[in-house]
């Protein structure tokens, strides 16, 4: 029904612009899709925080924001006042604006062009400019060029990768650089916790975070599937981290 809807009222809006000059019906369409971008405006215990949604996609997570991952939610409302969270696979940053708008110092990560422009404005529509930062980076156990293979690549899609995805459409060049080395060649701030969601090279990154884990990391919040669900538990384990019980699709590690 949306999607039938939306094509009428499409269509009406390419009829009601016929008769002008092509630039100026290009300009009128393009200023009618700025103004019906759609602004999800969600309660929070943060305050009220404004999400823009450039894509029906993007409006996946915030129309779900508290019910999809309470455990997400709970864990960023615990998280103390010194916490420098890293948003691994932020997509359009909505959990960034949420622990920034808590007070945390946020370094929010999305390799997808389109959804880390959708980051960037969500950020600049909660007044956090210099509150927290964002990054169009893939992480990866050692720096490099990457190509994050994507479904589409519009704002706000998930299930992409650097080392490829099966049915992809579309790649895009990005730039990949580890954790360990983004911290002592870039001086960025260290992390003291993680949230980590990047569909399926979690250990690479955590591998190329491995300094920073033994050093400053104090929780991993990560969501694993397949053989990962093994792999990362133990690769935590050998660096002091254990998994704190708790339902939900992401899973805590705590060191000590």
């Amino acid at each position: 029904m949306s999607r039938r809807l939306a094509r009428t009222l499409f269509r009406i809006a390419r009829l009601a612009t016929a008769p002008l000059r092509p630039a100026r019906r290009a300009s009128t369409l393009a200023l009618l899709h700025e103004a019906t971008l759609q602004r999800v405006e969600l309660p929070s215990s943060a305050g009220p925080l404004t999400i823009v949604c450039g894509s029906n996609r993007a409006l996946h997570d915030p129309c779900g924001f508290g019910r999809d991952e309470p455990e997400t939610v709970a864990w960023i409302e615990s998280l103390p006042a010194d916490a420098v969270l890293w948003d691994i696979g932020a997509n359009i940053g909505l959990y960034t604006v949420f622990a920034a708008k808590r007070g945390l110092r946020v370094l929010g990560f999305e390799p997808s062009a389109q959804s880390f422009a959708a980051m960037q404005r969500n950020l600049e529509a909660n007044g956090l400019d210099g509150v927290a930062e964002a990054y169009c980076l893939a992480l990866d156990a050692a720096p490099g060029m990457a190509r994050l293979a994507m479904h589409a690549s519009e704002a706000g899609h998930s299930m992409h990768g650097i080392r490829g995805v099966e049915g992809a459409r579309f790649s895009q060049a990005v730039p990949a650089i580890n954790v360990d080395g983004f911290v002592m060649g870039f001086g960025a701030t260290p992390p003291t916790h993680i949230k980590l969601d990047v569909d399926g090279i979690e250990p690479a990154i955590l591998e190329g975070a491995k300094d920073m884990l033994v050093r400053h990391v104090r929780e991993v919040l990560v969501e694993l599937e397949g053989e990962n669900r093994q792999l990362v538990p133990a690769f935590l384990a050998v660096l002091g981290f254990s998994e704190v019980p708790g339902e939900g699709r992401n899973r805590l590690f705590r060191k000590g």
